[in-house]
């Protein structure tokens, strides 16, 4: 994967040009009004009840004025996807992405890219060189983007981190989650790799659901982890089939995180490109 620019002025027309050919505007949110609006989009995004938001307007106005990234995404006038970040503590020198979605209509149309490029040069410009972020490691076009197009890397597996939930994307399954941290100054220019094939699995769809195995050769250096490659569809269509990957990614990940296994990318097929280093 190329390097991304390195200044300030390359890392916001970067985020502008996605921005343009998503069709879109990308701009901080102050107005209160903007902030009611956002909070709506979120919990329509999430299907939750708009009175018992993610983050409700009155925080969001005091996240802006605090300094921390509040922005919206508007096609016109309308507002079609926000994203809301808040900064560690001084000593990380980083903005953690708290949450970032795009209306239904709106999906696979770049905004999600646009939006997190925007937080990248939003974050440039005030010296912060590092973004993290969590997100569901059974959502394989989540998985794809954010190693991918992003260059993202994990460092943690964190089971039911966010506890129990009760959105339609989340209700009724635990809230397992990668931790990820971007390096803003340095990788992802929006464009996938191709990754060579991996032959050894230490998680594969199998033809009654996942297959587990963690007996692999001392002497092999690279396996794959393979996820459905529509998790949501799955929930949808086949609740019972869906419920055996959250426990299976987990058993799989935790312990090959633990000895030393990285994950060095995701195919589009579906699976996790880990590395032993």
């Amino acid at each position: 994967m190329s390097a991304a620019p390195q200044t300030q002025t390359d890392a916001g027309d970067l985020a502008s040009t996605y921005a343009r050919e998503s069709g879109v505007e990308i701009r901080e949110l102050h107005d209160p009004a903007e902030m009611v609006a956002a909070s709506k989009l979120l919990a329509e995004v999430w299907g939750i009840d708009p009175a018992k938001p993610q983050v409700n307007p009155g925080m969001m106005v005091a996240l802006a004025h605090a300094g921390n990234y509040v922005a919206g995404a508007f096609d016109g006038q309308q507002m079609v996807g926000a994203g809301i970040g808040f900064f560690h503590t001084p000593n990380d020198n980083a903005l953690h992405s708290h949450i970032t979605g795009v209306v239904g209509g709106r999906v696979g149309g770049g905004i999600g890219k646009a939006l997190k490029f925007h937080q990248r040069g939003w974050c440039l410009a005030r010296g912060v060189d590092s973004m993290t972020w969590t997100f569901d490691p059974l959502v394989a076009r989540n998985a794809f983007f954010n190693f991918e197009r992003l260059g993202a890397r994990a460092g943690v597996y964190l089971p039911n981190f966010y506890g129990d939930m009760d959105d339609d994307l989340n209700r009724s399954q635990d809230t397992d989650r990668l931790m990820l941290t971007w390096n803003l100054g340095g990788t992802g220019t929006g464009s996938p790799r191709e990754l060579p094939e991996v032959p050894v699995a230490a998680l594969r769809r199998g033809a009654h659901g996942p297959v587990l195995d963690l007996d692999l050769d001392p002497a092999t250096m690279v396996c794959r982890v393979e996820i459905p490659t529509d998790i949501e569809k799955m929930r949808r269509e086949s609740p019972s089939a869906a419920e055996q990957w959250r426990p299976a990614l987990r058993n799989a990940l935790t312990p090959l995180l633990a000895d030393g296994w990285q994950i060095a990318g995701f195919d589009r097929s579906g699976f996790y490109r880990m590395e032993r280093y």
